[in-house]
C-alpha cells in the first residue's frame, strides 16, 4: 500500500509543478498577462486541480481519467513554445514536457489504478458500514416506541 500511496504522491507533486510551469509558459509567453492576473488564474487552476485530486483520493476513476488527460494537455500546451518563443528556454520547456509525459505514464500504470481501486473499495465499505449502523439505530428507535 505504501508503494501505491507513494506513486499517488509523486503524481500529485509532478502535476502541481507541471501546472505551475505550464501556466507560466502559457500566461507569460503566449498571452503576456500581468503578474496579478497570472497569480489569480493559477490560483483558480490550483483549486480545481485540488478538487479533482481529492476526488481521486476517494476512489473516483472518472477524476483519475481527468488527471490523465490534464497531464497530456499540459504537455501539449508547451509544445508550441519551441517554435513561437524567441527566448532560449528550450531546456525548461523540454523538462516540463518530459515531466508531464512521465506523469501520464504513471497515471496510466497499474499501480495508480490499483490505488484508485483500493480507495474506491475502502470508501464503499465505509458507506456500507454506515448504512448498517443506521439500520440498527433506526430499528432500536422503532422498538422503543
Amino acid at each position: 500500500m505504501m508503494k501505491l500511496k507513494g506513486q499517488f504522491l509523486l503524481v500529485t507533486m509532478l502535476l502541481t509543478i507541471g501546472s505551475a510551469t505550464s501556466s507560466i509558459i502559457v500566461f507569460d509567453q503566449y498571452f503576456n498577462v500581468s503578474p496579478g492576473l497570472m497569480f489569480t488564474l493559477l490560483g483558480i487552476v490550483s483549486v480545481v486541480f485540488c478538487l479533482v485530486n481529492f476526488r481521486v483520493t476517494r476512489g473516483s476513476f472518472f477524476c483519475a481519467k481527468i488527471l490523465q488527460y490534464y497531464s497530456l494537455f499540459l504537455a501539449a500546451v508547451c509544445l508550441p513554445a519551441f517554435v513561437i518563443v524567441d527566448n532560449p528556454y528550450y531546456l525548461f520547456y523540454f523538462i516540463n514536457i518530459f515531466m508531464m509525459l512521465a506523469t501520464f505514464y504513471l497515471i496510466t500504470g497499474n499501480a495508480y489504478r490499483e490505488f484508485v481501486k483500493y480507495q474506491h473499495e475502502h470508501f464503499a465499505d465505509i458507506k456500507e458500514a454506515r448504512e448498517e449502523i443506521e439500520k440498527i439505530i433506526n430499528g432500536k428507535k422503532q422498538k422503543k416506541r
